[in-house]
């Protein structure tokens, strides 16, 4: 019985995902292709900048972090949440980033944004200090 409301419980929270990309407010996007190539990659801690290309990327927080402990039994996976802004000339807009749910990417003027993973991997009895957190992006065009 266990074994099926879990499979029940997994079924309903797949249904219920979608699979949108976030839109930020920024510039109409003119240069939609249907075959995108990574123009970077980073891994960056809360307060840290990146420049790719003309995008200016900083990881402002993690928003939440729900992600099962390693050493825990979970019915899901969890999710992480971050704000990760972006801009480029005088654009600036802020876009909430997922590990399981989504958006996990977003677009921007051509470009593509997605969150790749979000570490340290939690445990049950020990809080993750904020500083520890790392971000991996993957920008694609």
């Amino acid at each position: 019985m266990r074994h099926l409301s879990t499979t029940l419980l997994i079924a309903a929270l797949t249904a219920c995902s979608s699979s949108s990309t976030s839109e930020l407010s920024g510039p109409p996007d003119t240069n939609q292709t249907t075959t995108q190539r990574e123009v970077g990659k980073a891994t960056l801690k809360i307060g840290e900048s990146i420049v790719i290309n003309d995008l200016r990327l900083t990881f402002k927080s993690v928003e939440s972090d729900s992600r099962c402990p390693i050493d825990a039994v979970c019915v899901w996976a969890g999710d992480g949440e971050i704000a990760l802004k972006v801009e480029q000339g005088t654009q600036t807009a802020v876009a909430a980033l997922h590990t399981m749910l989504e958006p996990k990417k977003t677009s921007w003027n051509g470009y593509t944004i997605s969150l790749v993973s979000l570490t340290p991997t939690r445990r049950a009895s020990v809080a993750v200090d904020p500083a520890d957190y790392r971000a991996e992006v993957v920008v694609s065009r």
